[in-house]
Formats: C-alpha cells, structure tokens, sequence
C-alpha cells in the first residue's frame, strides 16, 4: 500500500502524520450481522458521514498526508477544508488513469466527522484497498484512556459509516481481497499506559457485510501490554506482529491467518526479540519488516512464513530514508547521500542481497526527515515528499510508470478550482 500511513507506527521521517492529527475536529469464530448502533445524544460522533462534495481543489484546503489505494487506483489528500465559520476534516480526492495522472479532483468536506480536539490529541489513519473502499480509524488520546472510532467507505470517501465492533478498541486494520480486517482488543488505562487483556481479528465482508471474529492466541499475563501492534494483510492471508509484554521484557509474535476458517497459527520468531514496533509488508510468501530501533530501523526480510527474518539494511531513522518492498525478492529503497542534499534509488532484485542504482532523487523531488516511497508494481510507484509552509508540513506526491527512472508530479495539482 501506499502510504499509509496507517494505524498508527510512529517513525521519526514521518512527520506529516502526526501534525494531521491536530487540526482534526476530528477472524473461526462465531458470525454475526453488523448493524450500525444509534449514538447517545451526548456523543459528538454520528454513525454514517455524508461529505459535502465540490469539483476540483478547494481553495481553502490545506494538505496534511497522502494515501494511495493499494491498487494504484486513487490518490487521497487528506487535510482540512472552511466550513461551518472553522475547519473540517476534508479529502482531495481522484481515480488515476493507467499512466498515474488524475483524472479530475474532487473535495470531499466532512462535517462535525471525527473526535473533538478540546478531550485530547485525535490520531486519524486512512486507508484505500482500491478506488471505492477506503477504511478511516480515529484514536484520541486523552488523560486517562484512549477511544478509536473506525468508518467505512465504499463510494470513494463520499459516505462513511461507523463500523461496530464487539471490542472496546480498534488497533490497526487492513484490507484482504474481500473484507476489512480490524485488530481489535478490550483494553484499559494502567497507570497511564494502555493495557489490553484479550485481543481478536475481526474479518468484515465487504458484500454481506457479515463479521467473522477469531481470539488471537496471546498469553494472559498480571500486566498485559500489546506494544504498537502492526497488521498486514494480501489475498486472505493475515499477519500480526505483537509485543504482549512490553518493550522492557520484549518477546515478539507473529501471527498468521490464511482464511476466514482457518485458526490464527502462532510463528516462533526469536529473530525479532529485540525489536518492536514492527511494520510489516506482506508479499506473499515472504514478509519485509521495518523495525525501529533507538535512531536506527532495521530492515528484516523472512523468505517463508516459518523462515528466520535476516536484517539487510540498517538506515537512519531522521534523514530521509524510504523503503518499499514490490513482490516477494524485489524491493526499492532511497539512500540519502553523505551530503544530505539529496538521494538515489536503488533496487534490489534479490532479496535484499543486493542493490542497484535505478536514478538520482534531486530537489524538488526529496526532502530530508521527509520522504515516503511505496511501489503497486515492478513499474509504478509513488513518492511523497514533506515541504515546510506556514509552520505545516505539506505533501508533494510524484509518480512513475517506468520503476523510477522519472517521477511527474501529480500532487498539488497544477490548476486549483
């Protein structure tokens, strides 16, 4: 996927995510029937959004983060937009023809959508699985608790609707070829750390609707903890990377769904006990992690889903530096030069083994502490970089159909409506 910024990983470079969040007013188990509940008179959040469409750009958006669906289909600007005497969540928004570019933006302005900013910091992560269903999960952090909302869209982000969940919070979600799968727990406060006691994958068809819940296989311990959890998911396949423990005594799991009715099947993966916080890319049947460490990420790839996770890269975690895996023994990456004034792209075709120089990365095309990379195919990619303006980090997103030997720019778009 593209950038995705989802739920909820924190990497240094990555900036753009976390100042988006202030100026938001905002599975075998057993199968029920999803039905949206009617929200208490004292809840800001209604069940079901309609955006206020407009043709083109707005004038009065202002761009936080970039998501492209997981098919290449659609590019989503998120950010705010006027309305009501303020400022509301909003989307630019369009499909991309088969050379990336858009084919006409539209500004989806969505009122009183999300958490109130006055009860804490308000976290939103969307994604696309292609040019129709997009998923959007708001976290705010307050005092003494944290609360997730997650909505649904299947029109593009015109309408969303709040998906119920059978648990108190939602942690990550991903989209497998027909469903929404939502990492859920029953979490609490503990002395100002949020611990979950039981923890599920929630599978939801994006057809019938019809929810599939299944308990993930975690230890109950005196003080549970799940250490900023990462889900990945391609095809039905399901993966989970946990800390149940903490990050003081860290002992990872990886766990594995392949169907709506298979169990979740526990891998032993003592080759990621000293990391945490783990971002997983699942190409199927290999698995690419991206795991901070202090200043540094390492860059891990386990060839099966029982193989070792062998590190082939350790970049610095501050100076623009991207990954992005393509299939399962091809990935890019942008190495930052010694003089910080720009950056190369480099290719491997092997597994991480070894890496080749496809292009330079030049201003205005890089930026430091703020570039993302993600690639759809071996051809088409995407790139965002983070330009500082009016005390905001802004999204530039750059495209190309020949594996990054040119990048057009597709974001901001050149005319304004």
């Amino acid at each position: 996927m593209s950038h995705q910024l989802g739920p909820m990983r924190w990497r240094a470079w990555v900036i753009s995510t976390v100042l988006s969040t202030f100026m938001l007013a905002a599975c075998g188990g057993s199968i029920t029937t999803s039905q949206s509940p009617t929200p208490a008179r004292s809840s800001p959040i209604p069940t079901s959004i309609i955006g206020e469409v407009t043709p083109g750009i707005s004038t009065s958006f202002q761009a936080t983060q970039s998501v492209i669906a997981q098919t290449g289909t659609r590019i989503v600007v998120v950010g705010t937009a006027a309305c009501l005497r303020a400022s509301c969540p909003a989307l630019a928004t369009s499909m991309l023809n088969s050379n990336l570019r858009p084919e006409g933006w539209e500004t989806v302005i969505l009122k009183r959508f999300g958490f109130s900013p006055t009860h804490g910091t308000v976290v939103a992560s969307y994604r696309f699985a292609n040019g129709q269903e997009g998923a959007a999960l708001f976290t705010q952090y307050r005092t003494k608790s944290i609360q997730t909302k997650l909505y649904l869209t299947t029109d593009g982000g015109d309408r969303w609707e709040m998906v119920d969940t059978s648990h108190d919070q939602v942690l990550d979600v991903a989209f497998t070829t027909h469903s929404l799968v939502a990492l859920v727990g029953v979490c609490q406060d503990r002395d100002g750390a949020n611990a979950c006691s039981r923890y599920a994958l929630e599978r939801r068809s994006l057809v019938s609707h019809r929810v599939m819940t299944t308990q993930l296989p975690l230890p109950k311990l005196p003080y549970p903890f799940l250490e900023q959890p990462s889900l990945a998911a391609q095809g039905s396949t399901v993966i989970v990377v946990a800390d149940p423990t903490g990050p003081r005594t860290a002992s990872a799991q990886l766990l594995l769904s392949r169907s709506r009715n298979a169990p979740i099947v526990d891998l032993v993966r003592p080759s990621l006990d000293s990391v945490t916080a783990c971002t997983l890319h699942l190409r199927t049947p290999t698995i690419w992690a991206s795991c901070p460490t202090g200043m540094l990420v390492s860059e891990l790839r386990a060839e099966t889903f029982t193989g070792h996770f062998t590190r082939f890269w350790w970049p610095s975690g501050t100076s623009g530096d991207a990954f992005a895996p393509v299939n399962a023994q091809t990935a890019c990456r942008l190495v930052v030069n010694q003089r910080e004034t720009g950056a190369a792209l480099e290719r491997t075709t092997d597994g991480g083994a070894d890496f080749v120089t496809v292009a330079p990365i030049v201003t205005p095309q890089f930026a430091l502490g703020g570039s993302t990379l993600a690639f759809v195919s071996l051809r088409h990619g995407f790139l965002t970089v983070s330009k500082f303006s009016h005390h905001r980090l802004h999204p530039i997103v750059w495209a190309t159909t020949n594996a990054g030997r040119h990048w057009v720019q597709v974001f901001p778009s050149t005319t304004r409506t």
